[in-house]
């Protein structure tokens, strides 16, 4: 119980300030996690050019649970729509209804064509998203020994249709269904999946911050299924609606990443997952 304890004090003191990280739009937090938002939070938004055009609406995130990552952003621009690298956006909120990016509308206009990919393993193929960051000139953290553009991403989501999913423990009984996602476009990073616990655990109200990594598409792709048993979730780091914890304390996401045993990638330097 005693890390129960930390996370209710961590808590009270955020509360005044929750999420005020991620409110103070185009500033970086000095935790190392960035500016994370909630993902519900970003699409629709228009985006703006780094020369003052409108280029069209973020329409959706494309998002690999095994690594954490964002593979890439779905623009409309109004005829078509195209995949961008993450890390050409500047901020993760909205300022004034508007996204920003760091390149041209001409770059936009020109990125590589999205779809219509009907298919989960077919928003994964690695040959579109090295195309996508090869176009921005960003470097595809991917690549080992296998060329950037072979193969495929093995746990990959649209982020607006893995909110609601069913998650499944082990033993094939339901434990919740996710309710959100927490994102930091920048960095191209799935900081969190929020929880929401099925009411036969008897868990109330409660909400939990899992690693994305947490959490894998069943073979059926279906649902979601999770090594996490009850009684780990029971005992878990969570927090309430009316609290809502600040989502760029990194004391407080590793405290999160530790109990269920993931990498802590923003402050394990040099240490990248491969994601396929």
């Amino acid at each position: 119980m005693k890390t129960l304890t930390r996370f209710y004090l961590w808590t009270a003191l955020a509360v005044g300030v929750a999420f005020s990280a991620i409110n103070a739009v185009g500033q970086q937090s000095p935790t190392g996690l960035g500016q994370p938002a909630l993902a519900n939070k970003v699409f629709g938004h228009q985006v703006m050019s780094s020369d003052g055009q409108k280029v069209g609406n973020l329409n959706n995130l494309v998002i690999d649970l095994e690594s954490g990552r964002i593979l890439y952003g779905v623009i409309g621009t109004g005829s078509e729509r195209v995949g961008v690298a993450p890390q050409i956006f500047t901020q993760t909120l909205p300022s004034g209804n508007e996204l920003r990016v760091n390149v041209a509308k001409q770059k936009i206009d020109g990125a590589p064509k999205f779809g219509p990919f009907d298919k989960t393993e077919q928003l994964g193929q690695a040959s579109y998203v090295d195309q996508v960051y090869s176009y921005f000139g960003q470097t595809p953290w991917w690549q080992g020994n296998t060329a950037a553009n072979v193969g495929s991403f093995h746990n990959v989501h649209k982020a607006s249709q893995l909110t609601g999913m069913e998650v499944q423990n082990v033993n094939n009984a339901k434990i919740g269904k996710i309710e959100g996602l927490a994102v930091d476009l920048p960095s191209g990073r799935v900081v969190y999946v929020i929880l929401a616990p099925d009411s036969s655990l008897n868990l109330a109200q409660n909400r939990y911050l899992l690693p994305p990594q947490a959490v894998t598409l069943s073979p059926d792709h279906n649902h979601l299924v999770t090594g996490i048993s009850n009684d780990q979730l029971t005992n878990a780091p969570h927090f309430t609606q009316n609290s809502p914890p600040n989502l760029s304390d990194m004391t407080l996401a590793s405290q999160i990443y530790q109990y269920y045993g993931k990498q802590l990638w923003f402050n394990t330097a040099g240490t990248q997952p491969t994601g396929r």
